[in-house]
Order: structure tokens, then C-alpha cells, then sequence
């Protein structure tokens, strides 16, 4: 049986595609149906914020699967422009980042594992490194303790400070139990990303019809505005990363060829990872650099862990201030004050991911604010030339009067 599809008649059409349709009919009047309408609304935004509380912990991982069709859609659009049918696009993107995934855990993963295996038998009694420095440590605050040199709160932390060790030890090994289990997760994320895009960009038309027509032009200025922000910068910190990885870890390989340190690779992949996250990023690549340096140096503990902190420290204002505006473009107009909340309400809100995400989204906002009050966001003489063109025009309106 065929099901006849009437076209659509030319006015009803233009009412779609402009935003405008004709008022309901029936016992109601305008106002009411202005107010059904804003009740609905309310209604179905409340529906859809219960629906996604209900199902928030398999939202991170749809969002990032969204996040890396973003990050791979420009690569597919300049295939799909050679000719290409899209689905190949995608086909040849994902063949080509894949062998470089597979090489990278080919070269990388193999010593990563032996470094872990290392930190973890250096935890272990009872002759492990880290074992016997805590356990020389604890004596002596004891020691000292009963002689009345420390104070009772300093005895009591180290106390703590030994019974985390070993259920930090065990959470490691329940932590890498449970890592096995999400690696069903890892395995739906390629097919999330690859299936967002082949939507990507007519999902994106179809959104763009949403909008009433006589906002459509400037949010889509606004939204192109916005993905060149996060494009450049998310790409841009993306290769920053790699390379901060790889020179701390040519750094820390020399330190570990002239003093004897270990976790070089460990702590320079960190370095590379973390690179990401402002300020504290730096702060705990130097710290775990510092901290191995001191205690796994075969000679020269003090003079390995100064020579890893001011190179880690040097490695980043490098990167900082010479090689990130170059490459990403100038900082995306934050305040330090303003990137550090950012930052800790995104690691508060969606931790390691959410502070990744803080200062492209902080962004977003402010290009969004920007929009949509552009007089607060002029320089203050600016703002001053504005208000005197405003009195001096609301003036010689009074003397026309």
C-alpha cells in the first residue's frame, strides 16, 4: 500500500521557515495562549532536565564522544570537499588516528606498565623504597614524640598518613579492577563518535531552523564565533600537550641518565596530560617530578630534585609565553582570577574532564555575554565616549523639544 505525501502549501512554508505561525483558534485569547505556550515550554524543559539527571552517568561519555566528532569534523568536511562520500571520510579519519593510537600504546604502554609495576613494588613490604622511608619516618616522629620534641597532632597525621598507605595500595588495585569494567565504555566511544558525524553537520541545519528568523543570522555569528574559539584552542592545546610531553620526558630522561632517578617517562607523560589544566597542571607535574627526584636518585637527591624543578617550571613558562600564543592564539580573554574559578568548578562538576573543558566553555560564555550586553565589555574610555554620545544626544533632543 502506498501512502500519498500531500506537498506542503506555499504559506504554510513561509510560516515555517520564518518562525511565524498564525494565532490558535478557539475560546482562548491571545494572552492566554501566550501563557499555554510559556507553560508548555517550562513544562517540557523541567521533562528534559528529570530525564537527564536520570540518566547522568552515561552523559560524560556521550559528551565526549560529541566532543570528538567536533574535533574531527573539520578533517572530515575537507575530505568530503575532495569528493569523497562522507561515510569514506570518516572511514579514512578513523583508519589514520587509529594507527597512530595503536603505535603510540605499542611504544608507550609497554614501559608505563613496567614504571607502575616498579612504583607499586617500592610500595610493598617489606623491602620496598617507599615502604621503608615511611616506616623510618614513623619511627623517628615516635622517637621524637616521646622525648616531647613533636607535638601530639604532628605524631598523630604521620600515624594517618601509614594507615593510607596501605588502603591507598589496595583502592589501586581495585581501582585497576575496575578499570576492566569500563572498558566496555571505551569500546562504545568510537561508534558514538563515529555515528554523531555522520549527523554532525545536518543536525547542526536542522538546529539552525529552530530559531526564530530575525535571530538567526546573529546567533549564527555568535556560534561561529565561538567554535573558532574552542576549535583553536582545544586543537592547538592538543599538539601543546604532545610536545610538552615529549620534552619533559627527554628532560627527565636526562636527569635519570646523570642521577639515577626513575619514572621519567611516567611523570613526563603527566607533564604532557596535565599541560592542559592551567596553573595546577604545572603544580603537580613539578610536585611528582620533585618528589621522585628526592627520593628514587641514586646520588645527589637535593641537586636532582632543584635541577627537575626549575626544568619542569622552565619547560612550562616556555611553552607559556612563547610557543602557546603562537600556536593557539592569544589566551582566550580571561581573567586569571576568572580561570581559576573556572577551572575548580569544572574539576568540581565533572572532575579531570570538567577541568579540561573549564576555560573553552568560560570562553563560550564570556563571547556569549559579549553578545548579548556589549556595552559592559567595552574598555572603560570606550564605555566613557558611549555615555557622553548618550547624554549629549538625549540633550539635544530636550532643545529641540
Amino acid at each position: 500500500m502506498q501512502i500519498a505525501v500531500m506537498p506542503m502549501q506555499p504559506r504554510r512554508a513561509e510560516r515555517v521557515l520564518t518562525g511565524k505561525h498564525a494565532p490558535l483558534s478557539g475560546p482562548w485569547t491571545p494572552e492566554q495562549v501566550k501563557w499555554l505556550r510559556r507553560i508548555g515550554i517550562v513544562a517540557l524543559v523541567g521533562v528534559v532536565a528529570l530525564f537527564l539527571w536520570n540518566i547522568r552517568t552515561i552523559l560524560p561519555l556521550f559528551l565526549l564522544g560529541l566532543c570528538g566528532a567536533y574535533l574531527l569534523n573539520p578533517l572530515v568536511d575537507r575530505l568530503a570537499k575532495q569528493g569523497l562520500p562522507r561515510t569514506l571520510a570518516i572511514v579514512i579519519v578513523f583508519t589514520v588516528l587509529g594507527m597512530a593510537a595503536l603505535s603510540v600504546l605499542i611504544l608507550v604502554v609497554p614501559p608505563l606498565i613496567d614504571q607502575a609495576t616498579q612504583f607499586v613494588q617500592a610500595c610493598l613490604p617489606p623491602k620496598g623504597r617507599y615502604y621503608l622511608l615511611a616506616q623510618q619516618l614513623l619511627t623517628t616522629v615516635e622517637r621524637r614524640a616521646l622525648r616531647g620534641d613533636v607535638p601530639p597532632f604532628i605524631e598523630e597525621s604521620v600515624r594517618q598518613m601509614w594507615e593510607q598507605m596501605g588502603k591507598f595500595l589496595l583502592g589501586l588495585l581495585q581501582g585497576t579492577l575496575a578499570s576492566l569494567s569500563g572498558l566496555f565504555s571505551f569500546v562504545l566511544l568510537p561508534l558514538i563518535v563515529f555515528y554523531a558525524l555522520q549527523i554532525f553537520d545536518p543536525m547542526r541545519n536542522r538546529l539552525r531552523w529552530w530559531v526564530p528568523a530575525e535571530y538567526r543570522e546573529a546567533l549564527a555569528e555568535l556560534v561561529r564565533e565561538i567554535e573558532s574559539l574552542v576549535g583553536r584552542y582545544v586543537r592547538g592545546y592538543m599538539v601543546l600537550c604532545l610536545a610538552v610531553g615529549v620534552v619533559d620526558t627527554l628532560f627527565l630522561s636526562v636527569c635519570q641518565w646523570v642521577f639515577g632517578m626513575d619514572f621519567a617517562l611516567a611523570i613526563g607523560v603527566l607533564g604532557g596530560a596535565l599541560y592542559a589544566v592551567p596553573y595546577f597542571g604545572a603544580i603537580i607535574t613539578t610536585g611528582a617530578g620533585v618528589l621522585a627526584a628526592y627520593t628514587t636518585a641514586q646520588h645527589h637527591p637535593i641537586a636532582c630534585a632543584v635541577t627537575v624543578a626549575v626544568g619542569l617550571i622552565g619547560i612550562n613558562q616556555l611553552f607559556d609565553w612563547f610557543i602557546m600564543p603562537r600556536l593557539v592564539g592569544h589566551r582566550v580573554g580571561l581573567h586569571p582570577l576568572t580561570v581559576l574559578f573556572a577551572v575548580m568548578a569544572g574539576g568540581t562538576l565533572m572532575g579531570v574532564l570538567g577541568m579540561l573543558l573549564a576555560v573553552p566553555v568560560a570562553g563560550a560564555i564570556k563571547l556569549t555575554l559579549q553578545a548579548l550586553f556589549p556595552y559592559h565589555f567595552l574598555p572603560d574610555t570606550e564605555q566613557e565616549d558611549a555615555a557622553k554620545m548618550t547624554v549629549t544626544h538625549h540633550s539635544e533632543g530636550g532643545d529641540k523639544a
